[in-house]
């Protein structure tokens, strides 16, 4: 009787635990070099243009993951990179991702923070499902055994998950999440435009519980929109900066 009590105490705590999770993860962004369109311009070389980019797919971004079962906050990490101020170059390429991404599983809803022609937004969603199929195959990350499940977004962008069912939350990096346990590792590869792949790989690098002072704010700043509106708006703004290029230039 006092062993089933003593396991059943420690379930216990593992679950407390388990309300508050703070994750940190580490994340790469890789492209295939030979299939990059140039961002052309007169004054600025394309050799310097690829020599910025190979250096953003050797540096990381890194993330925070604060999360309870039902709500999460997923916050771009500013770390100062040596690498990237070379004040030689006239090119500067970040490949992560700023803003902050809320999600809400009770509401099904998403917000995502965002910054276009200097103007704030506050992009909302519904919460994105996926049909997982899961594996047999299995690794261990941070001391967690984490197993593979892939999933297709669309005709041109595919997933692999790596979950840990110890950890019952389901939730993961960005907008990602429903499976059964923590997605620890994420692998999210895309075809480009212009027949090449860029692979984005998130990997969790820290796990720690979170306390009474680990708060989630949900975000409010940022002027409200979804996700048609907000392309459309960028569009709008796309086409006046054209109007406004086109407009300066003396045509014989």
């Amino acid at each position: 009787m006092k062993k089933i009590f003593l396991i059943l105490f420690a379930a216990g705590i593992l679950l407390n635990a388990q309300d508050k999770l703070i994750v940190e993860y580490e994340s790469f962004t890789k492209m295939e070099m030979d299939n990059i369109t140039t961002f052309s311009d007169s004054n600025i070389a394309d050799k310097e243009w690829q020599d910025a980019l190979k250096i953003a797919m050797e540096t990381p971004s890194y993330y925070q993951l604060i999360m309870t079962p039902d709500e999460s906050i997923y916050e771009y990490q500013e770390r100062i990179n040596n690498q990237q101020k070379d004040e030689g170059s006239r090119v500067y390429i970040s490949l992560g991702q700023r803003g902050k991404l809320y999600k809400n599983l009770k509401e099904n809803l998403v917000l995502r923070e965002a910054n276009s022609w200097n103007v704030d937004y506050l992009i909302q969603d519904s919460v994105k499902t996926y049909d997982w199929k899961i594996t047999r195959e299995s690794q261990e990350i941070l001391g967690y055994e984490v197993r593979k499940a892939t999933a297709e977004v669309d005709s041109t962008t595919n997933l692999v998950a790596w979950y840990a069912p110890r950890l019952s939350f389901k939730s993961g990096p960005d907008v990602y999440g429903g499976l059964p346990g923590l997605i620890l590792k994420l692998e999210r590869t895309s075809k480009t435009k212009t027949g090449g792949e860029q692979t984005q790989t998130t990997t969790a690098i820290s796990i720690q519980t979170g306390n009474e002072k680990t708060k989630i704010t949900r975000p409010k700043k940022g002027k409200l929109v979804n996700q048609k509106e907000f392309k459309e708006e960028n569009e709008k703004q796309m086409q006046k900066m054209k109007e406004m290029y086109d407009g300066g230039i003396d045509k014989d």
